[in-house]
């Protein structure tokens, strides 16, 4: 034991032992949602990080226990910045003390004090040397059972809600297309608040055959809860209620993941194509978008480098005049449309054996608005966030998507061999309001489908997202699925 002890007082294992745990804490109360592939990534980053640090700093004490005693202190404030920050909000919300003008001013005369402190410091580190290595020890072994408890619990069956699936034999089986367009606005929204009238589009859907599902709603108001819900044929449970919760978001990344509809079409001879901004299993999602929860997010979002990068990234590369940094910033989601629609295409024009499920989901009309109705370019001066609450950008720009939308649709159907079911729908309401406006036009969103066979009477008018995949199972696939109270849940941001 006295070895032990030994061994703790002279190596600083803490410096190593802090990234440890901070990634491995974020995995255990965030799993499943973490990748852990991507957690040793991370680790690995953090871990290299550490060590860079450490050596420039014996550069300067050439003394290991200062050197990796300061490093220490550096990355748990990368690691605690977020929080501390979310405090001094909490408590000083309408002061200056939780802005980046005080806060970075403020912590540089902090570590430069420890920077001092530590060089003049002559008593040895040993105590808070065995302090530290004992508690990272601890913590990591308090994480390391609670994340196998969790891993070991009994997964619930994907079906065990809905019984009543069964697979059909008999029944026919086109391809299927999911086409989502983010945050699309239902007819009602565009008429009242912004006086625009989306007919011409509704119209052109109707002469292709598609039924436009009157006042249909979204049952959240953010794409991860909608999508999750529609999916799985069912609301969601043990939310917080909140798009920034971890506990939620899980929820959701999970429940997509594996989820109900997409199982049963597996188990119908489905294969499954995966141009969402989701991951699904062995298919990650091929959008790069920084509207996205990526697969580290719960973990790194707390951190000092995320925190400046996502708040304050943008305004220092304009400072500095970085335009290859300012253009990857602002047309990631362009890109990650580009992209999915391209993939889409492709895959229409492709043969196969067996049916397809095409699962795409477009960051468009959603913000930021690249383009107006003529599909002229929108300056990238003017690409910013208080450029995302103008609504004539909006209604420009979602001309320009439903001429996008319907040359897909187009393309879908001329390259299909035989007449496929196309989905078209917004996944919630309109969001960036200048001015309060009533709690439904968040969820009033586009809603039109296309069957082969034209029989459109399971849908009705006001239905929700929730009953989509209810009404097209017993519909086209020989099911008979009860229908589900339609309702809304606000989330907060």
């Amino acid at each position: 034991m006295g070895k032990l002890k030994k061994i703790l007082e002279l190596n600083p294992f803490y410096l190593f032992l802090l990234p440890l745990f901070f990634v491995l804490h974020g995995v255990a109360e965030n799993y499943p949602l973490i990748p852990f592939t991507d957690a040793l990534k991370l680790t690995a980053i953090y871990l290299g990080g550490s060590l860079l640090i450490a050596i420039l700093f014996w550069i300067f004490y050439r003394n290991i226990s200062k050197a990796f005693l300061l490093a220490f202190l550096i990355m748990a404030y990368q690691f605690a910045f977020g929080s501390i920050q979310d405090f001094l909000k909490d408590f000083f919300e309408n002061t200056i003390i939780y802005r980046y003008r005080f806060i970075l001013p403020f912590s540089l005369l902090i570590f430069i004090f420890a920077i001092i402190w530590i060089k003049r410091r002559k008593k040895t580190l040993l105590q808070l040397s065995l302090y530290l290595n004992i508690l990272f020890i601890s913590l990591l072994l308090i994480d390391a059972a609670s994340l196998t408890v969790k891993a070991s619990a009994r997964k619930e069956p994907v079906q065990s809600s809905i019984k009543e699936l069964t697979l059909c034999d008999s029944c026919t089986r086109p391809d299927v297309y999911l086409l989502v367009a983010d945050e699309y606005a239902g007819t009602s929204t565009l008429k009242e608040l912004f006086q625009f009238d989306n007919s011409e589009f509704e119209n052109n859907l109707k002469k292709r055959g598609f039924h436009v599902i009157s006042n249909s709603i979204s049952n959240y108001n953010f794409s991860p809860f909608s999508i999750a819900s529609m999916l799985k044929m069912d609301y969601l449970e043990k939310l917080v209620g909140s798009n920034t919760s971890s506990n939620d978001m899980n929820i959701c990344y999970s429940t997509i993941k594996e989820n109900r509809t997409f199982d049963f079409f597996k188990h119908s001879g489905y294969k499954i194509y995966n141009y969402s901004i989701f991951d699904l299993p062995g298919q990650p999602t091929v959008a790069k978008s920084s509207l996205l929860h990526g697969k580290t997010k719960p973990i790194t979002s707390q951190t000092f480098t995320y925190r400046i990068l996502k708040q304050l990234g943008y305004h220092l590369a304009k400072d500095l005049r970085l335009k290859f940094a300012i253009e990857g910033i602002i047309y990631k989601e362009l890109k990650a449309n580009e992209k999915i629609y391209s993939l889409t295409q492709k895959t229409a024009r492709e043969k196969n054996q067996g049916p397809k499920l095409v699962y795409t989901h477009l960051l468009m009309p959603h913000y930021p608005y690249y383009f107006d109705s003529k599909g002229i370019a929108t300056p990238i001066n003017k690409l910013t966030e208080s450029y995302n609450l103008n609504e004539k950008a909006y209604t420009e720009y979602l001309l320009y998507t439903n001429k996008k939308l319907l040359a897909l649709i187009d393309h879908i159907r001329v390259s299909s061999p035989t007449p496929p079911i196309i989905i078209l729908m917004g996944d919630h309401g309109f969001r960036q309001y200048r001015h309060k406006v009533e709690q439904k036009y968040n969820f009033l969103n586009f809603n039109a489908v296309f069957f082969p066979d034209s029989n459109y009477t399971g849908f009705y008018k006001g239905m929700s997202n929730v009953n989509q995949f209810r009404v097209i199972l017993n519909s086209q696939f020989g099911q008979r699925l009860p229908l589900l109270k339609d309702s809304m849940s606000y989330l907060r941001p």
